[in-house]
């Protein structure tokens, strides 16, 4: 990498525009721009349904819940699947197996470890899986039940695994599904009520991609994740993709002619060369208001948060057992937090400010959340700020 004294160097609005205008924060993009803005913000973490439609929300003008839908459905431009972190995601289909190769390296031998004491083989168990998956989705029960039967007294509980109830073999099931998720080879399917499921991708994707080089995708991961969040480190990297950092730094070691440092006082931070002028020209102080919900991917992608959230706040935001607060982001950081309640065509909003807001920036806040009752079809909007 270059010397200190080669470093450029970058005011903190500097950064925080570039960031906001990677992530589609500063400017709202048309609806139809669904999975571009999935790949943009290197997916967008999906655990609770509803925190990843406002996500998307908050970057996409017009977009309304069966537009998502419909991208993850019907024209399967985006897919759901454990990424980063082993946290479930949406990812955009076109990039689904650069992501997941790029983090199998981590994370397919964990999985295998838990095949292993159990006494089964991975590959039998995920050749097991494909077979119980090739008429179709399969819920958790009906895969529980396949898996059951084809293993038999093999099977047995490790742990809660997440299915959501005691079904004798589930948790086993759980762990089993795991590595044919982590390989590209399952993903999940249509829900069926309140019920997932899990399916093929080779079925499901309307063009399955092709498998990519270890390396390439690696590489590939660390550039996509440069290009939303830079500047980085590699202590970025890890928090963000949970990828081993000694693997981290020979990925950055490879990218040494693609990188250039950027002063960030005590950390060696890097970022892609072709974004130098971006970050050089990007626009400061536009005001910029946007509801974000918990999990949003602007709020994960780093180590320390200082530039987001002051140290005061922090537990206000970064909650324990790993939840976030949904957030008032003003001009990239985080001015206050808020909470929605529903009811028959009703919304309320209530934002607990930081500080308080000037009479611009509550305007703002209230717009925002006028279009979040359009977008969760709830016209009648109450908006409360403490």
């Amino acid at each position: 990498m270059t010397d200190r004294t080669d470093r450029a160097s970058f005011t903190e609005a500097q950064i925080a525009a570039f960031r906001l205008h990677r992530h589609h924060l500063d400017v709202r993009v048309p609806s139809s721009h669904l999975p571009n803005v999935v790949r943009d913000v290197c997916g967008v973490q999906a655990q609770v349904t509803a925190m990843a439609r406002i996500a998307l929300w908050a970057r996409l003008r017009d977009l309304t819940v069966d537009d998502v839908e419909r991208a993850l459905e019907q024209k399967r431009t985006i897919v759901k699947t454990w990424s980063m972190r082993g946290a479930l995601h949406l990812l955009a289909s076109n990039e689904l197996l650069l992501y997941l190769r790029g983090l199998m390296p981590t994370r397919l031998p964990r999985e295998q470890k838990w095949i292993q004491r159990s006494g089964l083989k991975e590959d039998e168990t995920t050749a097991m899986i494909l077979d119980a998956l090739k008429g179709g989705p399969l819920t958790r029960a009906q895969l529980v039940g396949y898996l059951a039967k084809r293993l038999g007294t093999k099977t047995k509980d490790w742990m809660d695994g997440g299915w959501g109830h005691k079904t004798e073999g589930s948790n086993t099931a759980w762990q089993l599904v795991r590595p044919a998720v982590i390989r590209g080879l399952v993903c999940f399917g249509p829900s069926q009520g309140q019920q997932i499921t899990f399916t093929r991708v080779d079925d499901w994707l309307r063009e399955p991609p092709s498998m990519p080089a270890e390396d390439k995708a690696e590489d590939a991961l660390v550039r996509h994740h440069l290009s939303a969040f830079g500047p980085a480190d590699v202590a970025d990297l890890w928090a963000w993709s949970g990828v081993y950092v000694r693997r981290l730094r020979v990925i950055l070691d490879r990218l040494r002619e693609e990188l250039v440092e950027v002063d960030q006082g005590d950390r060696h931070a890097y970022l892609l060369k072709k974004d130098l002028r971006d970050l050089e020209k990007a626009a400061t102080d536009r005001g910029a208001v946007r509801l974000l919900p918990s999990f949003d991917p602007f709020l994960q992608g780093h180590r320390r948060r200082d530039h987001l959230v002051d140290r005061s706040r922090y537990k206000q935001v970064y909650k324990d057992q790993g939840w976030l607060a949904p957030v008032v982001l003003l001009d990239g950081r985080v001015t206050g937090t808020w909470s929605y309640q529903r009811g028959r065509g009703k919304l309320g909003v209530d934002v607990k400010m930081f500080t308080p807001f000037s009479k611009e920036t509550r305007a703002k806040a209230k717009e925002e959340a006028n279009d979040l009752g359009r977008f969760l079809e709830a016209p009648d909007v109450t908006t409360r700020l403490y």
